[in-house]
């Protein structure tokens, strides 16, 4: 195993998951703001998505080939609020 792959697997074992609220924290900025406001469901949805992913955080962590993270760290866990 080279010295990229053993320190990508080791932060991986050695990482402690935990919950991250990004994404939850986008969503409630985007309902707070008022941009769904007279949207039908759909429209809001869609736009509230369109600002999740026009504001989280792009993770690209070092020796990565293959780069990103579901949340704003290794093993963060993201919050799916709108499901």
């Amino acid at each position: 195993m080279s010295d990229r792959v053993q320190r990508l697997r080791n932060q991986s074992v050695t990482t402690k998951p935990y919950i991250c609220t990004e994404r939850a924290e986008l969503l409630t900025d985007f309902y707070q703001s008022g941009g769904a406001d007279n949207e039908s469901t759909p429209i809001a949805r869609s736009l509230a998505f369109k600002h999740i992913l026009e504001n989280k955080t792009i993770v690209i962590n070092d020796g990565e080939l293959i780069v990103g993270e579901r949340g704003s760290a290794p093993r963060a866990t993201p919050t799916y609020p709108e499901l």
